[in-house]
C-alpha cells in the first residue's frame, strides 16, 4: 500500500470516528457523563483484585480550515503523560492493585485487543447510547471483547483490564476563521471537541462490566490539573474492591 493511500485511508477512518462522536454529542448534549455498571464490586481469587491498565489510546488532533484532523504528536505525548499519572493517583481510591502495561512491551494480541476495544466502544456510542439501537440486544448492555482476552489475565496475573479511549480536536486559526464566516451565513461549523470512554473488562469472560463516556467540557489533558479532573469524571462510579457507594 502506498504511503499516500495509507494516509488517505487513515484520515477517512479518523473522520468516520469523529462523525460518530459528533452524532453522540448532539444526542447527549455538552459536558456530560454516561455510565453503565454491570457489577457492584471488584472480585478476585487472590487477596486483592488486580487491574491491568492498558496503554491509554489518547490522541490529539489539529482541525484544519477544511475540518481535516491532523495528528499532533507533541500534544498527544503531553496528554498521555498527564493522564497516566492522574489515573495512577486515582487508583488508590479503587482499592485494587493497578498495574500498567507499557506500550513498548505489549504482545501482538494485546495490541489487537486495544484496537478491538476502540472499535467496540465507538459501536456502543452508536448502537447502545445513540438512536440506532440493535434489535438483537433488546436494550441490554451485552457487549464483550471475547473470551480470548483471558490471555491478558494469564500474561499479567490480572482479574480485570482497564481500557481508555480519548480524542481531542483543537481548531486551527484557519478553522476558527472559517467558523466565523460560516456563522455569519447561518451555518454551524465545529471548532473542536474532546471526548472519551473507558471500559472495565472481566478477563475471565471478556465481558465489559463497566463503561463510562465523558464528553466535552471535562478538562484539558495537556494540563496536569485538568487531567486529574478528567480522570475523576471518566472513572466516576467505577466499581471498587469494597463496593460502589450505591451498593453499600
Amino acid at each position: 500500500m502506498s504511503t499516500n493511500l495509507h494516509k488517505l485511508l487513515n484520515r477517512k477512518s479518523q473522520a468516520k470516528a469523529l462523525a460518530v462522536i459528533a452524532a453522540f454529542l448532539l444526542l447527549s448534549g455538552c459536558a456530560t457523563t454516561t455510565n453503565v455498571q454491570q457489577i457492584d464490586k471488584l472480585e478476585s481469587i487472590g487477596e486483592d483484585p488486580r487491574i491491568v491498565l492498558m496503554p491509554p489510546d489518547i490522541r490529539y488532533y489539529l482541525l484544519t480550515a477544511s475540518g481535516i484532523p491532523e495528528a499532533n504528536a507533541e500534544w498527544t505525548e503531553a496528554a498521555k503523560t498527564n493522564f497516566s499519572k492522574a489515573l495512577l493517583d486515582y487508583a488508590d481510591t479503587i482499592g485494587a492493585d493497578v498495574r500498567t502495561i507499557s506500550a513498548d512491551n505489549m504482545s501482538p494480541d494485546e495490541i489487537q485487543y486495544e484496537t478491538l476495544h476502540s472499535a467496540v466502544g465507538l459501536t456502543l456510542l452508536t448502537h447502545h447510547f445513540g438512536y440506532t439501537k440493535l434489535p438483537s440486544k433488546a436494550g441490554r448492555f451485552d457487549w464483550s471483547l471475547g473470551p480470548g482476552v483471558s490471555a491478558i489475565a494469564r500474561n499479567h496475573a490480572a482479574d480485570y483490564a482497564l481500557f481508555v479511549y480519548y480524542r481531542d480536536y483543537q481548531a486551527s486559526g484557519g478553522r476558527i476563521a472559517f467558523a466565523v464566516l460560516a456563522a455569519a451565513a447561518g451555518v454551524g461549523v465545529s471548532t473542536g471537541s474532546e471526548h472519551g470512554f473507558a471500559s472495565l473488562v472481566d478477563l475471565k469472560t471478556g465481558d465489559i462490566v463497566w463503561f463510562n463516556v465523558v464528553t466535552a467540557g471535562k478538562g484539558e489533558l495537556r494540563n496536569a490539573d485538568d487531567a486529574a479532573k478528567t480522570v475523576d469524571a471518566l472513572f466516576k462510579d467505577i466499581p471498587t474492591a469494597s463496593g460502589t457507594p450505591e451498593a453499600e
